[in-house]
């Protein structure tokens, strides 16, 4: 009954959390067409796998395929909704939330812990990223739950802690592979038994708990692989990431400048880790070595990596968060050394009371768009809808459109995204052969416009095949029918 009771706790702070949330933010989240382009992106993916088409081998994908197949899942149980996808992501939040909460809780302390929580949950990007349909915060929600499950084992010392440890970062890194990074981090963590404990095993003993977790990991990580033929189709993983020439006009490929402004939102923060990093060295504490380790590692990936995107902003604000939790222990230490009252009913009502009016005032005054938000336009959704019962396929290039439509995309361009087009994965005449082959009935152009309509061959097509029916006020936006003298039969 108490673990019932505990269970029923957690569970009621995570829906007050997950409450809190849609309370704040409820207008972006039910009423912004897009957050970020790559809400489509994840969106139509998750749509099409839906349909029935194989993530790889038709979809084209770029990315680990856990996320697109839950999302997939969750459309099937409550429906294909943008609220029902950002609601997804805000359970995924909430989820990294309470573990970050609970392993700072474990090794310092609540007053820490909630402090650490708060800095997190007000960072710059947070708020944002939690409502957005994008990987991010799934991943890194997945990779918590992982370090959470490993510092219960090394509470603990239970074998079944270890293996979910690893299998749940196998998940996390087969939705987003940029939590690579922790695997060495995570090894160097459960390295450091505690020392009597370390003592007491035979040498035979040591290295168990280092195949156990790698070998869950390396299970569950290439179980997903190879039922989705991940590892048949690494180019279209790795070759839009690395193949990227470098564009120095914008500014996500000006590493130091587009660091300094996303961290400038949070120069408080920054400066509570750096006291918790002086803490962590000053009384030797070797548990606060592993965040110091991942804001080291995590921005020494920065620097060199290009470009950098806002979701890259979650691998340093955790880090940060959880840093300086150390600062606010020592505080807290400092006052117990003048010997305060701290059991005292009073000073405790002050103290959560103070500290729940800046949670709130800061939730309030948290953006929870960035400036620069894509724009929309709902007369192309109009469009998309009154054609509907006629149209198999629809050529776009913010697939967002056709997602809120409900209609198919050709799965080779789910994702046309930058990287693709930057990389030169993509070219004006495969969309050129894409358009040819699936003769789709209705056409999209609302983020491409220029690169696409340059080429002649394509635009001759276009003009032949298709009659323009819509443009916006600033031309971002273009809709197209196909005619009927056209004789092309529609890819089924």
């Amino acid at each position: 009954m108490h673990k019932l009771k505990n269970i029923f706790i957690h569970l009621l702070i995570m829906s007050l959390f997950v409450g809190f949330v849609l309370a704040i933010r409820f207008k972006p989240i039910t009423q912004s067409l897009e957050l970020d382009y790559d809400e489509g992106l994840n969106l139509i993916k998750a749509f099409l796998y839906g349909q029935g088409f194989s993530l790889y081998t038709q979809i084209w994908n770029d990315q680990a395929p856990f996320f697109t197949v839950i999302l997939s899942q969750w459309f099937h149980l409550f429906g294909q909704s943008i609220f029902a996808a950002r609601f997804l992501i805000i359970l995924f939040s909430a989820l990294l939330i309470w573990c970050f909460y609970q392993i700072i809780n474990s090794e310092l302390g609540k007053i820490p812990a909630f402090v650490a929580t708060l800095i997190l949950f007000t960072s710059g990007l947070f708020i944002r990223l939690s409502i957005s349909v994008m990987i991010g915060i799934p991943s890194l929600s997945l990779a918590m739950l992982s370090i959470y499950f490993l510092h219960f084992y090394k509470k603990h010392y239970r074998q079944p802690f270890l293996i979910l440890s690893g299998g749940l970062l196998a998940l996390s890194l087969q939705t987003k592979l940029f939590t690579v990074f922790l695997i060495p981090l995570m090894l160097c963590y459960l390295a450091f038994p505690n020392v009597t404990i370390f003592q007491k095993k035979q040498l035979k003993t040591i290295l168990q708990p280092f195949l156990w977790w790698l070998g869950s990991l390396v299970a569950v990580f290439l179980l997903i692989g190879l039922w989705f033929q991940q590892f048949s189709h690494l180019d279209q993983i790795f070759e839009s990431h690395f193949h990227q020439p470098i564009e120095t006009k914008l500014g996500n490929f000006n590493n130091f400048e587009y660091l300094k402004r996303i961290i400038s939102q949070d120069y408080e923060y920054v400066f509570l880790a750096f006291i918790g990093i002086l803490t962590i060295i000053v009384k030797k504490q070797r548990n606060g070595l592993f965040p110091l380790a991942w804001l080291v590692t995590a921005t020494l990936i920065l620097i060199k990596h290009k470009p950098i995107w806002d979701h890259h902003y979650l691998l340093l604000t955790i880090p940060i968060s959880w840093l300086a939790a150390y600062a606010v222990a020592s505080v807290r230490d400092f006052c117990k050394s003048w010997h305060f009252d701290s059991n005292s009913l009073k000073i405790k009502d002050f103290i959560f009371l103070i500290l729940s009016a800046t949670f709130i005032l800061l939730m309030i005054t948290t953006p929870a768009n960035p400036k620069g938000r894509p724009s929309t336009n709902v007369e192309v959704i109009q469009l998309l809808l009154k054609y509907k019962k006629l149209t198999h396929w629809v050529f776009t290039d913010r697939p967002i459109y056709a997602f809120y439509a409900g209609l198919r995309v050709p799965p080779e361009m789910a994702v046309i995204s930058y990287k693709r087009f930057n990389s030169g994965d993509l070219t004006s005449k495969e969309l050129l052969a894409i358009l040819q082959n699936y003769c789709p009935e209705q056409m999209v152009l609302g983020r491409w416009i220029s690169q696409i309509k340059s080429d002649s061959d394509f635009m001759a097509y276009i003009n032949e095949n298709y009659s323009k029916t819509y443009t916006d006020e600033k031309n971002t936006v273009e809709h197209y029918l196909l005619k009927e003298v056209h004789k092309c039969t529609p890819k089924q």
